[in-house]
């Protein structure tokens, strides 16, 4: 069975040495999103079409000062789950404050394995008096993903049309930490987190 471990990080205090690693992990990743991360202003940047230009490392900066879990695979950076703490919005005004994930990314070849899984159950397993509801946002397309969103119990609550490009929508979707999900004690079956995962460094 793979040893996976994670790390909570609190906003600007990720360690030098896991800085390096999520810088490679970063550039590894980037071009994975839509539109990629290194063509964005920052983490919550409502234009998502594609920019003239892009933006040297605005939106990984502006992670780092956000709560940061990082995931480890058998000893190596294999993932990270970004998230804002008390997020309010507008739009969705009903579920705040509430936990807003900015990124969550796996590296290519430790993809399969659940560590996405382990990475949003750690967001479910936060301390009680954090906000219940976990709000983000990622575009239609990305098939795989709201596959697992789904079954993790997230629900859309609202879609932005031809928002990154004329068929690719952005959906907004939702999940109450309070509430059990039915498939919620299986999440890490075959993928135990190991390691301090609920305390802050």
């Amino acid at each position: 069975m793979s040893a996976i471990s994670t790390r909570w990080y609190l906003p600007g205090a990720t360690p030098t040495a896991e800085l390096r690693e999520l810088a490679d992990l970063f550039g590894e990743i980037a071009g994975d999103f839509v539109p990629p991360l290194t063509s964005r202003e920052g983490t919550t940047q409502s234009d998502l079409r594609e920019p003239d230009a892009a933006v040297p490392g605005g939106y990984f900066k502006e992670m780092l000062q956000q709560d940061l879990i990082l995931c480890r695979h058998e000893g190596q950076a294999a993932g990270f789950l970004s998230f804002r703490r008390d997020h309010w919005d507008p739009r969705y005004a009903d579920l705040c404050p509430c936990l807003y994930v900015s990124t969550i990314a796996v590296r290519p070849h430790h993809r399969r394995h659940g560590i996405a899984r382990v990475l949003y159950q750690e967001l479910f397993d936060l301390p009680a008096p954090m906000p219940p509801w976990i709000v983000l946002r990622t575009w239609s397309t990305n098939t795989g993903h709201l596959e697992l969103l789904s079954r993790l119990g997230f629900t859309n609550i609202l879609r932005l049309k031809d928002d990154r490009a004329t068929g690719v929508d952005t959906v907004y979707l939702a999940a109450d930490r309070t509430a059990k999900a039915d498939d919620a004690p299986s999440l890490r079956q075959g993928a135990p987190a190991q390691g301090p995962t609920k305390r802050a460094l």
